[in-house]
């Protein structure tokens, strides 16, 4: 009798039946690693019901390699294999090509073979992952700060690690990332709903739950965890651009801001309006990087650890010329000091912005009466300004470290004309009521043992 083979997931060489027949009550228990059973033909039960599919039919293939099964249709072949989907193992059909396209029976197991080749080298995705959601978002954020290509920025991790904090790990933290799929994250978003946060910051909580989910990827680089998102079943908010808070500075507000500061808080205020830097930026500003009618942009300052890095883009690298008046005020500011931070601490480290922004520009704001805001209201100013005034886009977009979009930003080379830039610079002014002189800031009076004493003047010499 001739031997029949048929593909199981419990053996990975072939199962033969011998012609010898044996007890039904005799040791049954296949040998594995490629060696044969020999099993009795009067008993055909004995073979497992999943290995064969029906008695001429080849079986699919459940193990790690798979075969195939070629279909023949009405217009075409197709071929059956099966796919991991959500811990469930799922039969697939796929065509192949119509008749016309595949003549012969041979042409269409050549594409199978080839078809199945893609499915064999795909890593089969357990039914559950017991990898946690806070254990992958760990590795994730210290993946995207060590990567060569692209690491995030210090700020960006800062936030990340934030929003892991406060809102994702004690929501989802201890639950199995294979389990994060769109009800998960719809649970997510009607939580931080009842918390009343703002949609876009809805919004940048569940991309870094997306991003976390797909980080996780096999040793050759494919995700593990696909995931078709829904919106609909997320159903969150939508953010709209024109309710977001983005508040600016008027011209009036940044004179009276300008008239009414004193020290190191006038002069970043004056460069702030004046030039529309990001506030790391200006804090990254040393000596060196002043020519006495420009600054350069090459590094930046973060305010959560006072580090010094690369500006945000690379479009920040960049260079900002400067009123005359403006430059004047900036070159008396820095004195005789060749080297060192433009604004920084009796240490000679730069000056954080947090201090700055809370214990000088804030009290500023209060005691004018103007709205607390943030630096970024100085760059809205100056982006409005420039706009108003119809300077070129190309300029505008240079200045502002802006990326340009299209064809005619590209060939535009404006941005490349030292006397051109400087021209639109000084025609363009600044939008603002300039003083004419730096206000010093009033020194603290020396506080000792019994409360406050005023200097006393030098004893005069007995004679």
């Amino acid at each position: 009798m001739q031997s029949r083979r048929a593909n199981s997931e419990s053996f990975d060489g072939p199962l033969t039946r011998s012609e010898s027949t044996v007890s039904a009550t005799s040791d049954l228990t296949p040998a594995l690693n490629g060696n044969t059973s020999t099993v009795g033909t009067k008993n055909p039960g004995t073979l497992p019901p999943r290995a064969v599919d029906g008695f001429r039919r080849k079986a699919l293939t459940r193990k790690r390699h798979q075969d195939g099964q070629l279909i023949e249709l009405q217009n075409g072949y197709a071929v059956r294999y099966y796919e991991d989907h959500e811990g469930q193992r799922v039969r697939v059909q796929k065509f192949l090509g119509e008749f016309g396209e595949l003549p012969t029976e041979r042409a269409a197991k050549n594409v199978m073979q080839a078809e199945m080749v893609k499915v064999n080298q795909q890593t089969p995705i357990p039914s559950r992952s017991t990898l946690t959601f806070r254990v992958a978002a760990k590795e994730w954020i210290a993946e995207c700060e060590s990567r060569k290509l692209k690491p995030i920025k210090a700020s960006v991790a800062h936030n990340w690690k934030c929003i892991l904090k406060n809102h994702l790990n004690p929501l989802i933290g201890e639950l199995s990332l294979s389990d994060v799929g769109n009800k998960t994250l719809r649970s997510v978003v009607a939580e931080l709903s009842a918390k009343k946060l703002a949609p876009a910051t809805i919004k940048n909580i569940t991309l870094v739950v997306k991003l976390v989910v797909a980080s996780v990827t096999d040793d050759d680089g494919n995700q593990i965890h696909l995931r078709q998102w829904n919106k609909k079943v997320i159903d969150a908010p939508e953010v709209d651009e024109k309710a977001q808070h983005t508040p600016s500075f008027t011209s009036d507000q940044v004179t009276s801001i300008v008239k009414t500061a004193t020290g190191r808080i006038q002069m970043a205020a004056i460069l702030f309006a004046a030039t529309g830097l990001r506030a790391g930026e200006l804090l990254g500003l040393e000596v060196r990087h002043f020519d006495g009618a420009s600054v350069r942009v090459e590094q930046s300052v973060w305010g959560g650890n006072n580090r010094v890095g690369t500006p945000k883009t690379k479009n920040a690298f960049r260079f900002l010329d400067l009123h005359p008046d403006v430059a004047s005020l900036l070159k008396s500011f820095i004195g005789n000091r060749k080297a060192g931070y433009i604004f920084q601490t009796s240490g000679g480290k730069p000056v954080t912005q947090t201090n700055l922004l809370r214990r000088e520009l804030h009290p500023l704001l209060n005691s004018i009466k103007i709205c607390l805001c943030g630096f970024h209201a100085f760059r809205r100013f100056r982006n409005t300004f420039l706009r108003q005034s119809h300077c070129p886009d190309a300029l505008l977009k240079f200045w502002m470290g802006h990326s340009a979009k299209g064809m005619s930003d590209l060939y535009d080379k404006s941005s490349e004309d030292l006397t051109y830039r400087r021209d639109v610079a000084k025609a363009m002014g600044v939008g603002f009521e300039l003083p004419k002189a730096l206000t010093p800031k009033a020194k603290k009076p020396l506080i000792g043992r019994n409360g406050r004493q005023a200097k006393t003047a030098p004893m005069e010499a007995v004679a």
